[in-house]
C-alpha cells in the first residue's frame, strides 16, 4: 500500500507543469551628488487592487477580461517586489527613510492599480499604473503615475523585461514627486 501511494505521489508531481518565476529587480540609479533632503520619509508597503494582488502574471487580450499565464508567475506579488525598490530609491534622496508604521515628517502611501501585459494584434505592451499619496505637514497630495512599455517579444518573458523598464520609470518619477513636495 505504501509503495502504491509513493508511486501515485511521484506520478502526480511529474505531471504538474513547470512554472517559470520572474522578478521585478532592476538596479537603482546612483544618487545625484549633493545633499540629501533633511527629512524622515516613511514608506508604506504598496497596496494592490483586486486582481493584481497575486503572484499571477496578468495579461489581457480582450477589453475587461484579465487572464493569468499558466506556466509563468512572479516570485512575489508586485507590491512586495516594488516595496524594497521604492525604499532604496527614496533612500538616495532623503536623509532618513523608514518602513511602514514608523514616525516621520512625510508618509508615502502607494497603490498598484494595474500591472498587466496587453496584447493587441502582433504586439504587446506592459501597462503599469500606480497611485501615490504623500502626506506631510497636515496636507496630502495624491498623484497617478502611468506608463506603457513595449514588450521586446510577445511572450511572458518579454512582459517581464518591459515590466522592469516600466517600474524603473515610475519609481524614478515617484522619487522626484516626493523630493519636489519637500
Amino acid at each position: 500500500m505504501r509503495l502504491l501511494l509513493l508511486v501515485f505521489l511521484l506520478a502526480s508531481c511529474a505531471t504538474q507543469p513547470r512554472v517559470e518565476r520572474y522578478s521585478i529587480d532592476f538596479p537603482i540609479e546612483t544618487a545625484q551628488p549633493g545633499h540629501l533632503i533633511p527629512s524622515t520619509l516613511v514608506v508604506e508597503r504598496p497596496a494592490m487592487l483586486p486582481g493584481y494582488d497575486t503572484v499571477g502574471m496578468a495579461y489581457m487580450t480582450l477589453p475587461h477580461r484579465i487572464d493569468y499565464f499558466a506556466k509563468n508567475s512572479w516570485v512575489a506579488s508586485p507590491g512586495a517586489m516594488l516595496y524594497p525598490i521604492l525604499v532604496e530609491s527614496l533612500s538616495r534622496r532623503f536623509e532618513n527613510v523608514k518602513g511602514g508604521g514608523a514616525r516621520g515628517d512625510m508618509h508615502l502611501y502607494s497603490e498598484i492599480v494595474m500591472l498587466r501585459q496587453e496584447f493587441s494584434g502582433k504586439s504587446s505592451k506592459i501597462h503599469l499604473v500606480m497611485r501615490e499619496r504623500l502626506e506631510m505637514k497636515g496636507k496630502s497630495e495624491t498623484r497617478m503615475f502611468e506608463t506603457f512599455e513595449d514588450c521586446p517579444e510577445n511572450t511572458p518573458y518579454g512582459g517581464v523585461i518591459a515590466a522592469n523598464r516600466a517600474a524603473a520609470k515610475l519609481v524614478r518619477e515617484i522619487s522626484d514627486f516626493c523630493a519636489a513636495a519637500y
